[in-house]
């Protein structure tokens, strides 16, 4: 696999992470679709550890505002019928506009607002080079970069695991 040159690194990406205010909506939204389901059940939001050569890829948000301009493990919502890898693939296509191979669990549950489950996969890189397409930028970033970057706090939960991962 070819990784972007380094100006490529920094372009503009897109991503998900679900905040208390947008778990709220979606649960407004999506009411029927919960219709029948048990009290405890929650649904899945998947969020994708892309590695490449030794680098993560974090998309930094720009809503809502308490979150604008902290970076984030793209991802987004499982669908009903639909399993975590098929979505990690269907909403890294969508939102970064590239190919990834979803791979195994990383960390813990993160509980969110509305009776979702936040949950990190491992993802490799199999086509395409990152585009934003609903945040402002995408960047590679080291094990010591990622120590040092501003995440979403949901995702900072990870940051044991992803340093980690990224330092083999």
């Amino acid at each position: 696999m070819v990784l972007p040159d380094s100006d490529q690194l920094d372009s503009s990406a897109s991503a998900w992470a679900i905040s208390a205010s947008e778990s709220k909506v979606a649960m407004s939204e999506d009411r029927s679709s919960w219709a029948g389901r048990n009290e405890g059940e929650r649904r899945e939001v998947v969020a994708a550890a892309i590695v490449a050569g030794g680098r993560l890829l974090l998309a930094r948000r720009t809503r809502p505002p308490e979150f604008a301009g902290l970076w984030e493990l793209p991802g987004g919502k499982v669908e009903p019928g639909e399993t975590p890898a098929a979505a990690l693939v269907r909403e890294i296509d969508e939102e970064l506009g590239v190919r990834v191979a979803a791979g195994e669990r990383i960390g813990g549950d993160v509980p969110l607002p509305g009776s979702y489950v936040l949950r990190a996969y491992r993802a490799s890189l199999v086509s395409g080079i990152p585009v934003a397409r609903e945040h402002d930028a995408v960047r590679w970033v080291t094990a010591d970069e990622l120590a040092r970057i501003e995440l979403v706090p949901n995702d900072r939960l990870w940051l044991p695991e992803l340093l980690t991962l990224l330092r083999g």
